[in-house]
């Protein structure tokens, strides 16, 4: 019985730290994926001339363009 109840003991000391750290790794790759050390690349739109991210913008014959904007023609 003793030997059980350690074991469980232990199991809950592991578990937090065991999750912790996958959390930790997942957010890290979350965060490179688009991003560097300074932020994201920003860029033009070659039709209205707004400022964007460029995961928010599309490339069109060589140009990039908003990706989700309706107002942009």
């Amino acid at each position: 019985m003793a030997r059980i109840l350690l074991l469980l003991i232990i199991g809950f000391i592991i578990y937090p730290l065991f999750r912790g750290f996958v959390r930790a790794n997942t957010r890290k790759d979350e965060a490179s994926a688009a991003t560097t050390e300074r932020g994201e690349d920003m860029v033009t739109c070659a039709r209205c001339g707004v400022n964007m991210p460029r995961s928010e913008a599309r490339a069109q014959e060589g140009r990039m363009v908003c990706a989700n904007n309706p107002h942009c023609r």
